[in-house]
């Protein structure tokens, strides 16, 4: 592509607005390149970058591998070992479950004595202690 004076911005800009397939359209609106450039040109060239002084380069190179002491890596979990007592031990039925939970903390869950009152008190309204009949 041939540079025809203009900078990046507006050759960009100018690539921008010209599309890639022509429509029905674009007969009717004006060439993209007779429409007037947003970006303004630049008027100067960009300032040349100070030199820095050998401490500054210092402050921003990279460190050296060889100065810091390399970290240990961290020790990877241990798998538990499952004992083989486990492993072989045949399943248990589904009573004797039951039973073991029932008879871990004695009454295992013990179904409430009073759950009848609890629900039927529950559902009755209680009287407003302002009405009295």
């Amino acid at each position: 592509m041939a540079h025809s004076g203009k900078d990046l911005y507006q050759r960009f800009e100018l690539q921008v607005r010209t599309p890639k397939k022509r429509t029905l359209l674009d007969a009717f609106l004006p060439a993209p390149e007779t429409l007037e450039s947003t970006v303004a040109p630049q008027a100067a060239p960009p300032l040349p970058v100070p030199e820095m002084s050998p401490e500054e380069m210092a402050f921003y190179r990279p460190r050296d591998r060889d100065d810091e002491p390399d970290e240990e890596p961290k020790p990877r979990p241990k798998k538990k070992v499952v004992s083989k007592k486990k492993k072989e031990e045949a399943p248990k039925s589904l009573q004797d479950e039951i039973a073991e939970f029932m008879s871990r903390d004695g009454a295992g869950l013990a179904p409430d004595d009073d759950l009848g009152a609890s629900i039927s008190s529950a559902l009755d309204p209680k009287p407003d202690p302002e009405k009295k009949d």
